[in-house]
């Protein structure tokens, strides 16, 4: 399987370790980085996992950040969506493709 984040959710992985560099430490953005990472592995490897919330699209939880891994699958590919901080509107991102 091939992971692909949309423009949208690199922005906002990229802005997440931002914030964590520069409000808490560049370990802390360190670790945000390696959940990243677990998160997409885990979704690759058992693209049922993450919890349904709409037609195609999972969410997988961050352990110990308070985000979640918007993901949908098409074919062979598992879409990034949204590195989505769970304070924000819930499904802000369901239009994008």
């Amino acid at each position: 399987m091939t992971p692909l984040l949309l423009a949208e959710a690199r922005l906002e992985f990229d802005e997440a370790i931002d914030r964590y560099a520069t409000h808490a430490s560049s370990l802390i953005a360190e670790k945000f980085i390696a959940e990243f990472e677990h998160a997409l592995r885990l979704a690759m490897e058992h693209p049922q996992l993450g919890v349904p919330i709409s037609k195609n699209t999972r969410a997988l939880m961050f352990r110990g950040f308070p985000y979640q891994l918007i993901y949908r699958i098409v074919s062979d590919t598992l879409f990034v969506v949204a590195v989505a901080h769970q304070r924000r509107r819930p499904g802000y991102w369901a239009k994008r493709r």
